[in-house]
């Protein structure tokens, strides 16, 4: 299974999101070195493993995905909880259970950087 496709399609195949984004190439599935385009939404396969071994092969994969939203907190950029209630949405619909959240602020550079973790488990039939 390709997760990152999987993630890129789930993200990119919400018109809801990439009208909040103004563009898909505003969802991107590396981290950059520097963050300089805002709003931006990065997505991560933080950890993927087998599951549910049947004659020593897995019947299944947990997958886990960290998300990324950064924005300005400036007029008429996207509001970070405005782009985090969207993804949340969208992996939810997907059933995919969140397992983390987190705001990091800074306030100096005008940035909102928000962290959305989800877990899921595919299983083949």
């Amino acid at each position: 299974m390709n997760l990152k496709k999987y993630y890129r399609d789930l993200l990119t195949g919400s018109s809801e999101l990439v009208s909040l984004l103004g563009s898909t190439d505003k969802i991107v599935a590396s981290y950059p070195n520097e963050v300089t385009t805002f709003p931006l939404v990065i997505y991560e396969d933080t950890n993927s493993s087998d599951v549910a071994f049947s004659d020593n092969l897995p019947e299944g994969t947990s997958a886990t995905v960290r998300i990324h939203i950064f924005s300005k907190l400036i007029k008429n950029y996207a509001k970070v909880e405005d782009i985090a209630e969207i993804v949340h949405s969208i992996f939810r619909l997907d059933h995919w259970a969140m397992t983390g959240n987190n705001d990091t602020p800074d306030t100096q550079d005008n940035i909102r950087h928000r962290v959305l973790d989800f877990k899921r488990e595919f299983y083949s039939l």
